[in-house]
């Protein structure tokens, strides 16, 4: 996920977004299971994070393990200019933002439409 690497751009589903009055960068991922929102982004936002009962390792496309300490409650925020609301686990992304995985997918009953790259 770091680096929006040039040879992976077109297996790649990212959508600009709003939260915070900050426009930032969302990839849809339907390999992950869960939602993502940056270190960064959660600290300028000043978004209040809980812990989670029990800590996770996530294995980013990269390799890397990261382990998943907090989360983010319900959150609103817009996707292509159209609010949702998700809770959102905390983890160093890279290059984005927030992660969209297949519980927000799943939970919208979305279509993805990977050759137009688009929900």
């Amino acid at each position: 996920m770091d680096n929006k690497l040039a040879e992976q751009q077109e297996f790649i589903i990212e959508m600009d977004g709003k939260i915070c009055d900050r426009v930032i960068s969302i990839l849809i991922d339907t390999g992950s299971n869960y939602n993502y929102v940056s270190h960064d982004l959660v600290d300028k936002c000043g978004l209040s994070k809980e812990f989670h009962s029990e800590s996770w390792l996530v294995q980013l496309a990269t390799g890397t393990k990261k382990r998943v300490h907090h989360w983010v409650r319900a959150y609103a925020f817009y996707l292509n200019g159209m609010p949702t609301t998700t809770h959102l686990n905390v983890l160093s992304l890279g290059s984005y933002n927030m992660l969209l995985g297949m519980d927000w997918l799943y939970l919208h009953r979305s279509k993805v439409d990977c050759y137009d790259k688009s929900i």
